[in-house]
Order: C-alpha cells, then structure tokens, then sequence
C-alpha cells in the first residue's frame, strides 16, 4: 500500500502522542516502529506494529488490530460522533437538563459563563456565597468545562465569606459546587479518599442499534490519600468482568508493570453492586445522545445500590482500555473503520482542533 488515508504527519503525531502519554520508560518502541499492521494495511490506514508490540506485552492478547492514537483521534472519534456539535455538550453543568431522572450528585450552585443559579433561579456572587455557606459540611467544586483527568477538583475547606470570595474568583467561569458523593462501601472499601468510579463504554451501531463494549470497562481507585480516581497520578484501573467482578490485575499508563489489587488494598474478590442496573442506565442515557454514537460514561454506586451518574466523554481515551482488553471496539471494529474511511481528515473535523497546540509542537521538534 503506497498512499495511506492517514498521512505521514498524523502518523508521527500519534507514534508522539503515545511515546509522551502511554509508553512505560525503557520500553524498545524501535523495535517494531517499522513493520506495519496487515489488518490496517488491508484498510488503508497506515499503522505500526509497535503498538500491539506495547499492549500485548501487558495483557498478552496478541493482535495486529490495536488502534493507533492518530487513527483513533483523527478519524475514528470524528466518525462517531459530531465534532461540530461536541462542544455544545462539554459543559458539565447541563448535566441535570439533559439526565433529570438519573441520579447525580447534589449540586448546590452552578456558576454557567460567569452567572450563577440555584435550583435553576439565577441569582447573584453573594447569594451564591451565601448558599454554599449554609451548605457547609463537604462540598466539592470543579471546573465544568474543557476539564480532564480530575483536573481543578477539590474539596471547599474555608467556608467563610472572604474564603469562598476568594476561592470563586480562582475558578472564574464554568465551575459547579456539589456535596461529596457517598459511595456505596464495596468500592470505598478500595481507597476510602477517592471517588472510585468506573468507565463504562456504549456504542451505537449503523442500524441503530445500542451495544455495551463490556470487555473494556474498568474501575479507577486514586493513590492513597488522594481524592480522585486518577490513573496517571498514582491511582490504578482494573477490568471489570461480564459479570461485574472486579479483575485483581492492576494497570497504570506509563509501566508495564502489572500489579495485584489485593496486595496494593487487602481487597479481594470485589463485585460492583447492581452491575446490570448501571449498563441498563447507561444505555438509557445513550439514546439521549442523538449526535454522538461512542460514549465513555463515568459512573460509580451510591449506598443504596442504585447508579450515580458522574460524566460522559465525546472523546474517551482508549489507551487505557487497549493495555488491559485488547484492541478497542473488539467485534465492532470492522464496522467502525468501516465508517473512520469516510472522514475528511480536516483541522476542523477532528481532534486537531483540540490538539493543534500538541500537533504543532511535535512538528516543531522535528
């Protein structure tokens, strides 16, 4: 195959973007850099075999249908879902407007493109303060907007006036207060500072149909102490069976070193309570999502069993879910290539527009 749909500049970007998020120090990424994958060949895309050479090594499924990061993020995601509608979505704070009979965690104020509301009545910065201070107890606040990771969440110590002035005017725009979640106690049994939650996938297929991708679904527990279920900063993730029992291998990105759940937490045998509810609920929720036919759902169980809903992602990272299952969409792969050749690889169509800066970073190192 001489011309490949994704260009050798996409190409680099993703050898790039997995070198400098995913790949474990030390590792022979050369080693296999220069072979090609059969199977992406045989469809046009150009993609190394260094990547299955990576995954396989930590979940010992060999494969040569590992997606590459430019694949996935240049074509896959913006034939999935509508990159020119995504943005309208990212706010967290509509949450509650788009799932109103899902539960979520309480809010007590939002603050949406500097306006702040209460139980959807607009009010002013001093009512807002005055409202997260008769809260009191443990209130969380996060950015809403343009966020990942768990990045800007942190839990309100200072609850006077001039405190919470202060902290308001850090965050600035796009930010929600809420009370911390009570987590049902087989999964705070985990880490008991972190919300453990869990990533769920769902796809919806060409003849509408919707899929739960359960192969891929993991729970996420945060380093001791922390209180977010981070992965890239000393949390781990485990696959969550069939079933809803919890695997005891635990994986972390940037390390090929696979660790034990019970001897990092004294946990052993863990189920996740209502496992079916939540994929019901999910699923539920999918078909509220018209333009958007992949979702990665952050979701974790209250005390009572029943599902508490977190967020959603338009653009979920699957790098995490290739190191511990295998190649991502297993099944439906062929039908999701099938439609990634379709895509016009455009700054506008695709994750450019949200990694332009990266993108011309690495061809600025070249």
């Amino acid at each position: 195959m001489e011309q490949y749909i994704n260009s050798n500049k996409e190409y680099h970007w993703g050898d790039w973007y997995f070198k400098s998020h995913v790949m474990a120090p030390g590792f022979d990424y050369k080693a296999h850099k220069k072979e090609m994958s059969p199977y992406y060949e045989q469809r046009d895309f150009k993609v190394s075999m260094m990547f299955a050479d990576y995954f396989s090594r930590l979940n010992g499924i060999i494969s040569d249908r590992y997606l590459s990061m430019d694949v996935y993020y240049f074509y896959v995601i913006p034939s999935l879902n509508r990159y020119d509608f995504k943005d309208a979505y990212l706010d967290k704070n509509i949450y509650s407007d788009l799932f109103p009979d899902v539960k979520q965690p309480v809010t007590v104020i939002k603050n949406m493109h500097g306006i702040f509301y209460c139980n959807g009545d607009e009010i002013n910065l001093d009512e807002a303060i005055a409202e997260v201070n008769k809260a009191g107890g443990e209130l969380m606040i996060k950015p809403t907007v343009e966020t990942c990771n768990g990045e800007g969440v942190e839990q309100i110590r200072d609850f006077s006036l001039d405190g919470l002035r202060a902290l308001f005017s850090r965050y600035g725009f796009n930010f929600i207060v809420q009370e911390k979640v009570k987590q049902h106690p087989d999964l705070q049994q985990v880490n008991a500072t972190s919300l453990n939650s869990m990533r769920l996938y769902t796809y919806r297929h060409t003849d509408g149909s919707y899929e739960f991708l359960y192969p891929f679904a993991h729970m996420r527990f945060g380093g001791k102490g922390s209180i977010k279920d981070n992965v890239s900063q000393g949390g781990g993730t485990c696959l969550i069976r069939e079933n809803g029992e919890v695997d005891d291998k635990v994986f972390r990105f940037k390390s090929l070193e696979v660790s034990s759940l019970k001897q990092e937490t004294g946990v052993e045998h863990l189920v996740v309570p209502n496992y079916q509810g939540v994929i019901d609920t999910l699923l539920k929720m999918h078909r509220r999502l018209p333009y958007f036919d992949f979702v990665g759902w952050d979701v974790t169980v209250l005390p009572s069993g029943d599902p508490l809903f977190i967020e959603f992602n338009l653009v979920p990272s699957v790098e995490g879910p290739q190191m511990m299952a295998g190649p991502m969409f297993g099944d439906c792969l062929e039908e999701v290539l099938g439609r990634a050749r379709q895509v016009e690889c455009t700054r506008v169509h695709t994750y450019k527009k949200l990694f332009g800066r990266d993108l011309q970073f690495y061809l600025h190192m070249q």
